[in-house]
């Protein structure tokens, strides 16, 4: 895609509210975009400038594997199914270690990671 047809892409997707388009787009090309934010809307910047500062603040973005072992590790605490979890991060241990991985957790898989040790009790 052309840098000028992903310009129009992003800024029709933010006039349509389609903002998970808009923001895939942008993630992608954040790099480009950083020098020609001028060249975007208003919402399509505000966008731009939210990713940055997101990204300066060391978040990242998590993969669709991620997310979905997050999803499976909420519903094993919902069970409390403390077996379930502790395969899971056996498997990922790195995952729960991302800032961005805690707030994807329900309030039940928080209490039963921090009862195991694997997070530490908030202030």
């Amino acid at each position: 895609m052309r840098f000028s047809e992903l310009v129009k892409s992003i800024n029709h997707s933010t006039e349509n509210l389609d903002l998970v388009t808009a923001r895939k787009y942008i993630e992608e090309n954040i790099e480009l975009l950083k020098n020609k934010k001028h060249l975007l809307n208003h919402n399509a910047r505000e966008i731009l400038e939210f990713m940055i500062k997101r990204q300066d603040a060391g978040y990242r973005t998590l993969d669709k594997r991620e997310l979905a072992t997050l999803r499976a590790i909420n519903m094993y605490a919902e069970k409390f199914d403390v077996r379930g979890i502790k395969m899971i991060i056996k498997e990922k241990p790195n995952l729960l270690m991302e800032k961005e991985a805690i707030g994807y957790l329900s309030n039940d898989s928080k209490v039963i990671l921090i009862g195991m040790g694997v997070l530490k009790k908030e202030a």
